[in-house]
């Protein structure tokens, strides 16, 4: 007899075992439920992408580095995102996300570069190693715990995954959700905003959730488990209680969202704040919105450690006619304080949100142990930390199938993140091409160069630095 442990000895086996087994039941099983129907949900879309990056190291130097060193970089992606939906009745309906990657680039799924978008602390990816402070608060590369770390049904190297799964009842009063879910907020800094197609990283998970709708408020209370990557009855895994108060007035085209965010971890002295409001307004030719993050509490690992991060993004945008507009991003997230090791302050964007091509998207430099990141890591893995931004510059569209923009980005860090070293981040100009071939398929080329600051010559300021450059042709298909 084959024992048990042998036939459910992968937790994605069994889990996805599990799910089709409930669709299976549904569509087979109980016809008297109701008339099925499955449909896709939006979004759905085929993305092809081929990227080349040049001196990622930003070393003058030194020799130059092979391609497996990461320092020049020349690859193509595929990726196909479909998003089936099952209405069981009226009210029920059984939600469903899968990924197929062709080629994932690295030794991780092209989504998969870090964990699901996952923020960063000063000791997983960003910032000074200061080693009293836990790993486990945002999650690492090889743990299992962390405020956006995923079970291993959603990390790994597969080229079919499946990215959510729940279901969805719809009440007279509100909306009831349990099971793998997207997570969205504001302009996505801590939680991602919407799914867009170009996106390499998403947030789901394990939550149930009920929204209750009073008109254009809607207020939430959600009970969320990060990790279950095995169930021990000896430690408390970690747990998120939030809720939230959404209004949006379609009349007034404006976006307001008040979350809050209690983070507990017991066994590593977890016991974390976060509070997250966005506003959102539209007017006939401009729009604006701005987000901010204060997180505080104990981060863990030693009691008496304390927390202070905070994390601000502000966005306009104005149409001086149909054709020409404006852009302008600022943005501010606070860094490490090298010299108070037992205080968490460094906060990191969601990978997401990207401001350029190149600066504080693809790992940039050789000085890791200040930066935390570096040339050979995983492309698209950086994010905004530890710095104050600007980014502005223009878009103009020929017609309805043929458009340009251009952009310019700098960056100060507001403390030195090694003794001695410079705050300085460097400038960016990015510029784009785009032709939509149909209303659902659309090409597109992005160029920038990134000419390095002080604060990538290191903390002895000796290292001579050159200039990064990369571009990107992408083809998506939307259906």
């Amino acid at each position: 007899m084959v024992p048990l442990t042998l036939m459910f000895a992968s937790k994605k086996f069994l889990v996805i075992s599990l799910v089709v087994s409930i669709w299976v039941f549904f569509i087979y099983a109980s016809p008297l439920l109701a008339d099925f129907s499955l449909y896709w949900q939006n979004q759905n879309y085929f993305l092809v992408e081929s990227r080349f990056f040049n001196t990622l190291d930003l070393d003058k130097q030194g020799a130059p580095a092979s391609n497996n060193a990461g320092n020049q970089r020349l690859f193509s992606t595929f990726k196909l995102r479909m998003k089936p939906s099952l209405s069981i009745t009226d009210r029920l309906t059984l939600h469903a996300m899968f990924d197929a990657f062709m080629s994932p680039y690295t030794t991780k799924s092209q989504e998969e570069g870090a964990l699901l978008g996952q923020p960063a602390t000063d000791t997983n990816g960003y910032g000074p190693n200061t080693t009293n402070l836990p790993r486990q608060l945002f999650g690492d590369g090889s743990g299992s715990s962390g405020t956006f770390s995923q079970t291993s049904l959603t990390s790994g190297d597969g080229n079919f995954l499946l990215r959510a799964a729940y279901f969805e009842y719809i009440g007279d009063w509100g909306i009831f959700k349990v099971g793998r879910q997207p997570r969205h907020w504001g302009l996505g800094i801590r939680y991602n905003s919407g799914e867009k197609p170009w996106d390499k990283f998403g947030d789901r998970t394990d939550t149930l959730s009920y929204e209750l709708g009073l008109g254009n408020f809607k207020v939430s209370a959600l009970y969320t488990k990060i990790a279950e990557n095995a169930i021990d009855s000896k430690k408390d895994d970690v747990t998120l209680y939030e809720s939230y108060l959404h209004w949006n007035d379609p009349e007034k085209d404006f976006d307001l969202g008040f979350l809050y965010t209690f983070f507990r971890e017991s066994r590593v002295f977890i016991a974390m704040h976060y509070l997250d409001a966005y506003f959102m307004k539209k007017a006939k030719q401009w729009q604006a919105g701005i987000e901010a993050v204060l997180g505080s509490g104990s981060p863990g690992t030693v009691s008496g450690n304390m927390a202070a991060q905070v994390g601000v993004a502000s966005e306009f945008e104005y149409d001086w006619t149909a054709s020409l507009s404006n852009f302008l991003k600022l943005g501010y997230a606070s860094g490490p304080d090298i010299e108070r090791t037992g205080r968490l302050t460094n906060f990191a964007f969601d990978r997401n949100y990207d401001i350029a091509l190149l600066m504080f998207n693809q790992p940039l430099g050789a000085i890791s142990g200040s930066t935390g990141i570096d040339a050979n890591s995983d492309p698209d893995v950086n994010a905004i930390f530890s710095a104050y931004y600007l980014n502005i510059g223009g878009k103009y569209q020929f017609n309805d199938r043929i458009g340009t923009s251009l952009g310019w980005t700098t960056a100060q860090s507001p403390m030195a993140l090694a003794s001695g070293g410079d705050k300085d981040y460097g400038n960016e100009i990015d510029g784009s091409l785009w032709y939509r071939f149909l209303e659902n398929l659309k090409f597109k080329a992005d160029t920038g160069i990134f000419f390095p600051g002080k604060l990538y010559k290191g903390a002895t300021l000796s290292r001579a630095t050159n200039f990064a450059y990369g571009g990107e042709l992408s083809a998506t298909l939307i259906f």
